[in-house]
């Protein structure tokens, strides 16, 4: 008899918790820089409603997750940034040392490097294709392979590669902008690669040699502008008063109406989304599919194990079949069956709206806010800090 001597394929084994922590230490580092907060609109405007960020909504970031969902173990990765990070383990939140602010923390330019002839594919394209972006139009370089490129200088915060748009679709400009998480390396990299006097040092990334050059700061960072800003500060500060009393904010009341919730868990978090969920469940609701006219709102984030589905007024007899099918699987979302459905009820159902109340709250705070945002940009720029030269 023939025997079979191939290797039996194992699996790679799991990462050990001191790794686990290291890679959290890593990814809180990033996302509660200043590099990362200029361009994360979410967290700016969380921390600055609330003043933090809870360890739930750090599990729900991808990069996060992917790693661990042990609250446990995330706590202990943010107590080694204590310069960075302060953490209140009974509250479950963690809060910048240095909260962020747009007049000291800057636009970032001062810290940046602009790389051009950044690699692009040769892969083969459609004539159409070629005809609308040219002939190259995907990068070939990954942000991780042009920051280990540049880490000699320094700590890079963040590398950020830049996309023009043609008749809304994106295409590559061959460009990245190198920001560095302190002055001590940009200071490096600039001596070497573009020195007053001498040869620059040359770079090399995939066949291309890489050129540089400053990134010029926005209108409103300029050292004019900024003088500007300190002549008028009383001005200023009258301004903002008059504005904070234009935007009134008026919370929003929810009147809850008993019996329209069914809660959902075991959700497929790769497969699910809003989409199929009210594909699965309109018919025996006896709803249409139609979003604007169903009455049947999903409160479901992608990617989550969970979710609710809420209807503009009770229907007991129809919600009490769906659940019964959810859970013996006749009814089957996304292709998989449910962890569990059920109506809510009592302290739950009180709870549900309680938190779909502050949920609208928050989402107006937040439009408010960044209504406050611009008129306080409008006086910077005409262009205002959303403009196209921020993001360099």
């Amino acid at each position: 008899n023939m025997v079979d001597d191939t290797p039996t394929p194992t699996s790679a084994p799991a990462p050990t918790p001191e790794a686990m922590t290291t890679s959290l230490v890593e990814r809180l580092h990033f996302f509660f820089s200043n590099a990362n907060l200029r361009q994360d609109k979410w967290m700016r405007t969380e921390m600055k409603e609330n003043g933090c960020i809870t360890l739930d909504q750090l599990l729900k970031f991808q990069t996060i997750k992917s790693i661990s969902t042990d609250k446990e173990l995330l706590v202990k990765a943010a107590e080694e940034l204590k310069e960075e990070i302060t953490v209140d383990a009974e509250k479950e939140e963690l809060r910048r040392v240095v909260p962020f602010d747009w007049e000291t923390m800057g636009d970032g330019s001062h810290l940046s490097l602009c790389c051009k002839n950044v690699p692009l594919t040769e892969e083969e394209k459609s004539e159409g294709e070629k005809a609308f972006y040219g002939a190259k139009h995907e990068y070939a370089v990954t942000r991780d392979e042009l920051k280990a490129l540049f880490e000699p200088f320094g700590k890079v915060g963040i590398v950020k590669l830049r996309f023009g748009r043609k008749e809304g679709k994106a295409y590559p400009l061959g460009m990245a902008i190198i920001e560095f998480e302190n002055e001590e390396g940009m200071a490096k990299a600039s001596a070497e690669l573009l020195p007053k006097e001498g040869e620059a040092k040359e770079i090399e990334i995939k066949g291309n040699k890489l050129t540089f050059e400053t990134v010029k700061p926005m209108k409103c960072f300029q050292k004019g502008a900024k003088r500007a800003r300190d002549d008028k500060k009383d001005d200023k500060d009258k301004q903002e008063k008059e504005e904070e009393e234009e935007i009134k904010f008026e919370p929003v009341k929810v009147e809850m109406v008993k019996g329209c919730v069914i809660a959902l868990t075991g959700l497929s978090d790769e497969t699910c989304d809003r989409e199929s969920i009210r594909e699965a469940v309109s018919d025996i609701l006896k709803v249409t599919k139609d979003i604007k006219t169903s009455g049947l709102y999903v409160d479901y984030t992608r990617g989550a194990t969970s979710g609710n589905l809420r209807l503009t007024e009770s229907k007991p007899e129809e919600m009490k079949e769906l659940v019964a099918k959810l859970n013996d699987g006749t009814i089957l979302i996304a292709n998989s069956k449910v962890g569990s459905a059920k109506m809510l009820e009592g302290e739950e159902e009180v709870a549900y709206w309680k938190g779909f109340e502050e949920f609208l709250n928050n989402r107006k705070r937040a439009d408010l806010e960044e209504k406050r945002q611009k008129k306080k940009q409008k006086r910077f720029s005409h262009k205002g800090r959303g403009g196209g030269r921020r993001r360099q």
